[in-house]
């Protein structure tokens, strides 16, 4: 591969943002705010439960993350709110010829407040170069119910995670 590919797909890998709100009406979390850019989205919200929890699909329709792409997720739950945030797949972060995938979330959590963030597995294929961080900053009255499940390569169809490079962070 030419430096000048390099830089050509560091140039053109998806940016893509999306920014959520949730508020508390009459008994009720509401997705109040929900802005995007580029291919990142939610699906509309859902009561499964009840009216007081709002479940949220975060949805990635290039249905992976590749080199250079750069994604960014922030949730604010104000005051007395309850979400599920999940993702309707895996997330999948391929391999990359050079520059890194990006995946950065920032959840904040106000008074009284619960999350659920229950995002399907990640997985990672070989030669995949990935920073994906998770912060999530959360009030002492609040709670949190959180996962993140990793798999590296796909060894069910013998695909191994051999090379790469894959930086986690859960804060």
């Amino acid at each position: 591969m030419t430096q000048a590919a390099v830089i050509n797909n560091e140039l053109t890998g998806w940016r893509a943002s999306l920014d959520l709100e949730y508020v508390h009406r009459q008994g009720k979390t509401c997705l109040a705010k929900k802005q995007h850019k580029g291919p990142l989205m939610v699906q509309k919200p859902f009561y499964p439960e009840a009216d007081h929890c709002c479940h949220t699909y975060l949805i990635h329709p290039p249905g992976g993350i590749a080199g250079g792409d750069q994604l960014r997720i922030d949730a604010h739950l104000k005051e007395n709110t309850h979400t599920l945030i999940t993702t309707p797949a895996a997330t999948k972060f391929y391999r990359s010829i050079g520059p890194q995938a990006q995946q950065q979330q920032t959840i904040s959590v106000a008074k009284n407040a619960i999350l659920e963030w229950l995002p399907q597995e990640t997985v990672y294929f070989s030669d995949a170069n990935v920073f994906n961080k998770t912060c999530i900053h959360i009030d002492q009255s609040s709670s949190l119910l959180a996962w993140e499940i990793q798999c590296l390569g796909l060894t069910a169809q013998q695909q191994h995670f051999e090379h790469g490079q894959c930086l986690q962070r859960l804060e």
